[in-house]
């Protein structure tokens, strides 16, 4: 830097410039003074002028500092200059801020960043608290907030209560080898597995109830689409059918679909030029029954992995799934239904029609499978009771969930829908692991 340009700018009154918070400048302030913080994401230096990329709130803005500067990525420091228009012509920046003045945040210059485009998929576990500074992850981070205001808008648009079930339990849902044991106070309890049976204690009073909660579950499975800890958007409503239930399924996928692409578009493609929105599904859903699925499966040679074919009875693998969504969807979701009364827990409702069936659902997204499971519920008591005897399930810590039978029984049905699953899926992530804050599975408890 020149002696006279260190001159002029030591007669500056910093003061009286403007403090704005950098994701709030605009076009507008071209010709402002003004102060904002950040975090730099770039830095390059061009003979004795140093241009810096400054992040804050899912935003960037290039600064132009008259002065060779040694920064490194994550460095935090406040800028007082001037917005003036963007000179370069290679860049896509609508305006750039003329730097006079930096401070560097408690005078530290950030470590070198340990991450790169080249990084292990390891390494960027490990370091997922800094993972989240970089482009593509910082996008993951704004389309999670925003998926759930969606989820949460539609709830509270259809008058669905929200509550906050408890996570320490000491019941199951889903079958007792993927439970999280713990001690609580001398009696053993579990982590949650879901928080189902408590929203049907709600549903008597507020007709429609939702959550959003964690749920465990202690699966050692190492695929691109299971997690031990994940977010269970879970719902259960009042005096429906089982059409009724999918069709209340289909409107939230739909409205949630179509109003993450609208909000999401632009922040996506400036990252990904290329990439393939899903369709918005319209409605009724595809439908195929578990029964006619095994027949599907078979018709078109499609086998299990040892070889041989699929029979009544067999789970549907998640290729499979996937094969069935992309051979009868259409691009969009289908619903797997009516399942065994021997493949589902005590709480699913028997098929009136044939006893041996459930009305149960799962809802296959395109290119995941599986990522809602639903049905209608049980709500006579003697069929409650002889479900706990086919699980071999002790009933004296569900007391509370059979009252559910005895006093003023209804209709009703409900489901959870994975929520890194559906992120993952909207996105086109690759392993869920991209739709999660900070994965939790087999090996993996760090960060």
């Amino acid at each position: 830097m020149s002696g006279k340009i260190e001159e002029e700018i030591s007669k500056l009154d910093f003061s009286e410039y403007k403090r704005i918070e950098l994701s709030k400048l605009t076009k507008e302030n071209i010709g402002q003074k003004i102060r904002t913080f950040g975090w730099v994401t770039n830095v390059r230096s061009q003979s004795s002028i140093t241009f810096i990329d400054l992040y804050a709130h899912y935003k960037t803005v290039k600064c132009v500092y008259p002065k060779k500067m040694h920064l490194t990525m994550c460095t935090s420091m406040t800028i007082y200059g001037t917005v003036a228009e963007n000179f370069g012509k290679k860049d896509a920046y609508e305006f750039e801020i003329q730097v006079e003045k930096v401070e560097i945040y408690n005078d530290a210059i950030a470590p070198s960043f340990p991450l790169n485009e080249e990084s292990s998929v390891n390494a960027i576990l490990t370091n997922a608290h800094l993972a989240l500074r970089t482009k593509k992850r910082q996008l993951f981070l704004k389309a999670r907030g925003y998926l759930l205001k969606i989820i949460r808008d539609f709830y509270f648009a259809k008058e669905y209560t929200e509550i906050t079930p408890p996570t320490m339990v000491q019941t199951q849902v889903e079958g007792g080898s993927t439970l999280f044991k713990l001690d609580y106070y001398g009696e053993d309890a579990y982590l949650t597995q879901s928080s189902q049976l408590y929203l049907e204690t709600v549903v008597p009073v507020s007709h429609r109830a939702y959550c959003i909660m964690p749920s465990y579950r202690a699966e050692k499975s190492r695929t691109r689409r299971h997690l031990s800890e994940y977010t269970h958007v879970e719902a259960e409503l009042a005096d429906i059918d089982f059409s009724e239930l999918m069709s209340s399924i289909e409107s939230l996928i739909s409205y949630s679909m179509e109003k993450f692409y609208e909000g999401m578009k632009d922040d996506i493609l400036s990252l990904y030029p290329k990439f393939e929105f899903h369709k918005i599904p319209k409605t009724p859903f595809k439908k195929i029954k578990y029964s006619e699925a095994i027949d599907f499966l078979n018709s078109k040679g499609y086998k299990k992995e040892d070889g041989t074919d699929f029979e009544i009875g067999d789970d549907i693998p998640d290729a499979a799934e996937r094969y069935i969504v992309e051979a009868i969807g259409d691009g969009c979701p289908v619903f797997l239904t009516n399942f065994l009364v021997e493949q589902k827990p005590f709480y699913m409702r028997k098929d009136k029609g044939n006893k041996d069936w459930t009305e149960s659902v799962d809802l296959l997204f395109p290119g995941i499978g599986e990522i809602l499971g639903g049905s209608m519920r049980q709500d006579i008591y003697e069929d409650l009771i002889e479900g706990f005897k086919r699980e071999d399930i002790n009933i004296d810590p569900y007391y509370w969930y059979l009252d559910m039978a005895r006093f003023g029984p209804c209709k009703h049905g409900g489901y959870g829908l994975g929520f890194e699953r559906f992120l993952m899926g909207l996105m086109r992530y690759e392993n869920v692991d991209e739709a999660t804050l900070y994965p939790r599975k087999v090996s993996r408890c760090q960060p």
